[in-house]
């Protein structure tokens, strides 16, 4: 009993999740190319593919709509030729949305007429279903399917982000021994190596206005960051991110004193490694603009510090950088 239920909802699972293909006539090898295509490209996406045959009245809506419906499909697809063999039309009947489609396109002077015809059917059926939303369609809307839309299908049909992201931000870097906090700006360049992953590069600096007071004068810090990044969004929506970010780079701090006579000012610097944990939150504007923020402590070896004379301080640990800025994904 358990077995058949098993089995019973695994259909439904699986007939939820397919596409009917319609098969072309033999002899045009154009059409049979882009069906072949098409069905291993669905296949890849973890489609189920129908493969049906083409009913007498194949170009009309009602035909494709109809094969959907028959084999509990959530779309069907078909390829037909006009009598001018330069063109064909695509056919997508979408029964998530109720929706039927038709698209005629040029071939003549086009290289991989197949490829075309298949990557623009598939970019089609992603339009289509881009119309859902949280709430099933209207139940005055007719040939809508009424179970629910897989979430593998949603996901589907959702605009793959770009990979590339410039950030630009100005940042603020403080510890708490002596050293007040210091400014500048940051850039960052990453590429999306998986979903919720980005792999980047960034730098920040120079960082300035961090200073170091003592009884005979002071000390000017000029400071400089790069790293290595990896992101991972823990929670993302198409407006919002948040997650958290681990770095490995190097610091720089050039240090010089101003003191009073008869001591001269001297200047000097030092290079540590740098280790960094943190936080980020990103809000979406605009599908490829993003306002950021993030927060994160940061780990140095050897341990910089400053002088001033017979006084001296060293970096307390962590210290924390805070950035505000604007992403691009392109």
């Amino acid at each position: 009993m358990l077995g058949a239920l098993a089995l019973l909802f695994g259909a439904r699972s699986a007939s939820a999740q397919s596409v009917v293909l319609v098969r072309p006539p033999e002899g045009d090898g154009v059409l049979v190319e882009a069906f072949n295509r098409l069905r291993a490209e669905l296949a890849l996406q973890s489609f189920e593919v129908v493969v049906a045959e083409a009913p007498r009245e194949a170009g009309t809506p009602e035909a494709v709509e109809r094969l959907a419906r028959e084999n509990s499909a959530f779309a069907a697809i078909s390829f037909t030729r006009r009598a001018d063999t330069t063109t064909a039309d695509v056919w997508i009947a979408d029964r998530a949305t109720g929706k039927t489609t038709v698209r005629t396109l040029a071939l003549r002077g086009v290289p991989d007429a197949p490829s075309v015809l298949a990557v623009r059917s598939v970019d089609l059926l992603r339009e289509s279903l881009r119309e859902l939303g949280p709430e099933p369609p209207p139940r005055d809307v007719a040939n809508v399917d009424p179970r629910p839309v897989p979430e593998t299908v949603r996901t589907w049909a959702k605009l793959s982000p770009p990979p590339w992201r410039l950030r630009l931000e100005g940042t603020a870097l403080g510890e708490a021994s002596g050293l007040s906090v210091a400014y500048g700006v940051g850039i960052a360049l990453s590429y999306r190596i998986l979903e919720r992953v980005r792999l980047g590069i960034a730098a920040a600096g120079p960082l300035v206005g961090g200073t170091y007071s003592a009884s005979t004068g002071k000390a000017t810090a000029h400071q400089e960051l790069g790293w290595v990044e990896l992101l991972v969004s823990a929670y993302q929506t198409e407006r919002v991110q948040l997650g958290g970010s681990l770095g490995a780079g190097v610091y720089h701090l050039t240090a010089r004193s101003e003191v009073d006579p008869p001591l001269a000012s001297r200047s000097d610097d030092v290079l540590s490694a740098l280790g960094s944990l943190g936080a980020f939150v990103d809000v979406y504007p605009t599908r490829v603009v993003a306002l950021t923020a993030g927060v994160s402590a940061l780990a140095l070896t050897p341990r910089p510090g400053v002088a001033v004379g017979s006084e001296q301080t060293l970096f307390s640990q962590p210290l924390f950088r805070v950035s505000l800025g604007m992403g691009v994904d392109f």
